[in-house]
This record gives C-alpha cells, sequence and structure tokens, in this order.
C-alpha cells in the first residue's frame, strides 16, 4: 500500500552549496567497485504541520544542520563500517580496508567509517538523515514533522532517497 502525504505544508531545501565531495566504493554481486568519487548533492524535504510560528521547521536552521553533516563527510573516503563483507582495521595512523578482490590503505584523517552496510546513494541519505535529526531533536521542536526525506544525488540526475514516516496522519 502506497504511503500517502499528510494533509500539511512542506519545506525544500535544494541549495547549491549543499554538498560534500567523497570517496567512496560500493559492494555489490559479490564483488567490490573500484575507488572513485562524486560531488554530492543534498536535498532536503521536510512534511508536516505548521508550528505555532506558522512554519513546519525553520529553512535556515536545516541548512545550517545539513551542511554540517556534508562538512563531516567532505574531501573523505566514505568506509561502511557495517558491512559483512568489509574488514577495516586500524594500525600506525593508517585504515586498511578489505573487501573481495580490493585492498585499500588510507591515512586515517582521510577516511570516514558509517554506521552503515553499504555506501550507496540511498544509504548515504539514510545516514544524513540519521545525523541530522539526531542534530534537529537536540536544537529544535520537531513534533510537528511527519515525514523527512533526504536525497543524495551521486551523479548528475541521479538520486538515492530515504524517506522516514516521523508520525502517520493518515
Amino acid at each position: 500500500m502506497a504511503t500517502s502525504l499528510p494533509t500539511g505544508f512542506s519545506v525544500s531545501i535544494d541549495p547549491g552549496g549543499l554538498r560534500f565531495s567523497a570517496a567512496h566504493f560500493i559492494t555489490y554481486g559479490g564483488s567490490c567497485e573500484n575507488l572513485h568519487g562524486h560531488n554530492f548533492h543534498v536535498r532536503i524535504d521536510a512534511h508536516g504541520n505548521n508550528s505555532d510560528d506558522e512554519l513546519v521547521v525553520d529553512f535556515v536552521l536545516l541548512t545550517r544542520l545539513a551542511q554540517a553533516v556534508c562538512d563531516q563527510l567532505h574531501d573523505k573516503v566514505l568506509v561502511p563500517g557495517k558491512s559483512p563483507v568489509v574488514q577495516q582495521t586500524g594500525e600506525n595512523g593508517l585504515v586498511h580496508v578489505r573487501s573481495y578482490d580490493k585492498y585499500f590503505v588510507f591515512p586515517e584523517d582521510n577516511v570516514c567509517v558509517l554506521p552503515i552496510a553499504n555506501t550507496t546513494a540511498e544509504m548515504l541519505a539514510w545516514h544524513v538523515g540519521e545525523q541530522l535529526l539526531a542534530t534537529l531533536r537536540e536544537t529544535t521542536d520537531i513534533s510537528n514533522l511527519a515525514i523527512l526525506e533526504i536525497a543524495v544525488e551521486e551523479a548528475d540526475r541521479q538520486w538515492g532517497i530515504s524517506r522516514r514516516v516521523l508520525r502517520d496522519d493518515r
């Protein structure tokens, strides 16, 4: 059954500067891709009811918090920390990463190990959403939000999307 949007309002944030450049590889079909990079772009859609201030969520706050998440990923090698087929170890300031027939070694400060099983655009969107939700909850009341959707563009017009239903208003 399709999930319909709640009756209410939405905000969409698609600023040109909400980006991060990073290297990654994905695993699929019993193999590991070559290491490669992208200039990722992030879009945010928040759906819900207006607050007492007549807004779903403050655009400026949402953008600032999302930029902080992007900054953590920028200029990093993104490594999945929960993958059953990717192993990583640290030694002497280096991170050694193995998956299938691939072996990579990176300076520790160049690596961002993420709590995801694969660094696909969909899972990067999920990670950005998790981080964003955590900081939103610490910063402001989000009880009026029903759905938070994060999209990560990996290549021109190719988006991975993570959609969280925070409250079901049907």
